[in-house]
Order: C-alpha cells, then sequence, then structure tokens
C-alpha cells in the first residue's frame, strides 16, 4: 500500500484549501496492479445552482407590502338624556334571585304661597285712602282756625310728608305681617301712626331751622310741633287706614295659609300612598 496523496497536483502552499483535497486508498492486488482508488472521505456535494425563482407580479407584492388596516369606526359621542332626580327607592329580586332596584321620583313639594305681594298693593292703595282722608282732616282743621274752606295746602311739600311716610311704613308691615292674623295688623296699625307722627314732626323742625336756633327755641319749636293738630290728625288717619287696610290683608292671609296647609296634606298623602304601594 503507498502513502495517500493528494491528487490535482496540491503544493503545500495549498495546503489551506483542505476541503478541496481527497484521501484515496490504493490497493495492490496479487498480480501487481494496482486497484481502483476509492475515496477515503466523501466528497460534499455540489449545492445545487438550480433555483425555482418565484414570480410575483406587481399587484401581488404591493399587497403583501401595504399593512392590513382594520376599518375603524368614527367616534360618535353618546347623547344621555338627563334623568329626573330619582329620591325614592325600592329594593326587591329577579327571578334569578339577584337584588333589583328601581328608582322612583317622588312627588314634588308644593311651593309655600306667601301673602306680601298683595300686601304691597294694599299698601299702595291705602296711600291713597290716607292722602284723601288726611286732606280731609287738614280742611277741617284749617276751618276750625281761620274761618274758611281752602285747598291751597295741597301746593305745600309739609303736606306731602305723612304721606311719604306713611307709605313708607304700610310696605315695611306689610313685607314683615306676611300671612299673620289681624292682631299683627292691629300692632303694626300703630307702629304706622308713630312713624308718620314723630317723621313729619322731625321734617317740619328741620325744615323750620332747629339746629340754628338756640336750645330754648328749638324746645319751644319742638313743643309747637308736637301739639299741632295737622300732625296729630296724620298721625291717627295713618293709625285707622292701616289697620282696616290691614284687615283686608290678613284676611287673604288667612286664605293662602289654609291653601299652603292643604297642598302640604295632599302632598303627603300622596307621598304616603306612593311610598305603600311600592314596598
Amino acid at each position: 500500500m503507498t502513502d495517500p496523496s493528494v491528487e490535482r497536483g496540491s503544493s503545500d502552499k495549498e495546503h489551506d484549501n483542505i476541503e478541496d483535497a481527497v484521501v484515496v486508498d490504493e490497493t495492490v492486488t496479487d498480480d501487481g496492479s494496482t486497484a481502483a482508488a476509492t475515496p477515503l472521505v466523501d466528497p460534499e456535494p455540489e449545492a445545487s445552482t438550480s433555483t425555482t425563482d418565484s414570480v410575483y407580479d406587481d399587484a401581488t407584492v404591493e399587497a403583501e407590502a401595504e399593512p392590513v388596516s382594520e376599518p375603524t369606526d368614527a367616534y360618535e359621542p353618546e347623547i344621555v338624556a338627563e334623568a329626573e332626580p330619582a329620591t325614592t327607592v325600592t329594593t326587591g329580586t329577579t327571578a334569578s334571585g339577584e337584588p333589583r332596584v328601581v328608582y322612583v321620583t317622588a312627588p314634588t313639594p308644593p311651593t309655600v304661597a306667601g301673602n306680601r305681594g298683595f300686601g304691597v298693593f294694599i299698601a299702595l292703595a291705602a296711600t291713597l285712602v290716607f292722602a284723601i282722608v288726611f286732606a280731609i282732616a287738614v280742611i277741617i282743621v284749617n276751618t276750625l282756625q281761620s274761618g274758611r274752606v281752602g285747598i291751597d295746602f295741597v301746593q305745600q311739600p309739609t303736606f306731602y310728608v305723612p304721606i311719604a311716610f306713611f307709605l313708607l311704613g304700610a310696605i315695611v308691615i306689610a313685607m314683615i305681617v306676611n300671612r299673620a292674623g289681624w292682631a299683627a295688623h292691629v300692632i303694626g296699625s300703630i307702629v304706622v301712626g308713630l312713624v308718620v307722627y314723630f317723621g313729619t314732626v322731625g321734617v317740619l323742625l328741620l325744615t323750620n331751622g332747629i339746629v340754628q336756633n338756640t336750645p330754648e327755641e328749638a324746645q319751644l319749636l319742638l313743643a309747637v310741633a308736637l301739639i299741632d293738630p295737622r300732625v296729630i290728625a296724620a298721625g291717627l288717619v295713618a293709625r285707622e287706614v292701616s289697620l282696616w287696610t290691614g284687615a283686608l290683608v290678613a284676611k287673604r292671609g288667612r286664605k293662602v295659609t289654609e291653601r299652603n296647609r292643604d297642598s302640604r296634606a295632599q302632598w303627603e298623602a300622596e307621598l304616603a300612598e306612593r311610598n305603600a304601594t311600592q314596598y
């Protein structure tokens, strides 16, 4: 047997390309002939150079390259209707045994009606009545003092001072008393009379220059104003007119109170009936 050699005339410098060398085994037969060399290492099979080219058209390539996007629906805000306030809640069970909650709107409580608007209206009407009665009283006083009848005083500003104080006092009392009974208006009429009396006295003193007088003169002027029959008449008339017109306000106030009581009782009965049917 001979040493294996590398075919293809490989040299020492080409040892690096060992993958190209084939090791063979030579066998000598009995007649001295050399048998065919059998390679000890099978050479690697050559890679197939034939590949199947896949042919794609442009449409297929574009379809594969383009990302698939799922269609999305445009968001539309949901409009939710406002629900009525539910104040009564009842619970129960469904067929499956789960708790069930039912919201029921409670009836609206009745609005409490007042009597102030009517009282202010009556106060305006009472002011007109007071002006007429006070004018008559002034005519009587002037006739008794001078012996003649005259209405020239209606042109003087001092005549309208008691009227202004009466209007102010009547409106304030109407706002405070509201639906109260006649007893409250009796007390209110006294207050209105005092406001008219002392208010008129104070304005008369200021118009006569009491602040510029000496203490003795101011005291005399105050005494004269307090006992002036026209001022006294203004206070008395204001008290009487406020008293009798207040009776009208008190009468309507009782009716308003009864209506409020009936409305409240009806609302409570309706609420109790609804609660009974729910439970």
